[in-house]
């Protein structure tokens, strides 16, 4: 069976083809710098770089609560060996589950898994800042 079609019938086929491959690459694309600033979020905060971590805060944009001092003083445990686990995004927000050792005293580098919050800001993802109590 031979079926012919004709060239508005074919360019609406070959368009429709063309937006839903663009559909996927966006969701794709979406997700690529998503896990690249978490692991640079992350590794970060294994060397200790405290810059670069205040940097990729959410709470640290203009207009934001947080000031290079308050973070400095908000702190953290020793981290290392931090692996992305899942992320999913839903809009302009998402959340990435990480595992990773922390070293809580005398006990060592004990494993641990976190849940974080991560924004979309200006085409950009941030961690959201926790605000302590």
């Amino acid at each position: 069976m031979l079926i012919l079609l004709n060239s508005q019938s074919l360019l609406k086929r070959v368009c429709g083809i063309v937006g839903l491959l663009v559909v996927f690459s966006n969701t794709l694309f979406a997700g690529e710098p998503l896990e690249q600033r978490v692991q640079r979020y992350w590794a970060a905060r294994t060397a200790n770089d405290l810059q670069t971590v205040y940097s990729l805060e959410a709470a640290a944009l203009p207009g934001g609560w947080l000031t290079p001092d308050q973070y400095k003083r908000l702190g953290g445990l020793p981290v290392r060996d931090v692996k992305i686990l899942e992320t999913k995004i839903e809009g302009e927000s998402a959340q990435v589950k990480v595992e990773g050792r922390v070293a809580v005293g005398s006990l060592g580098w004990m494993p641990q898994t976190l849940d974080e919050q991560w924004v979309l800001v200006n085409g950009e993802w941030y961690h959201q800042t926790h605000k302590p109590q």
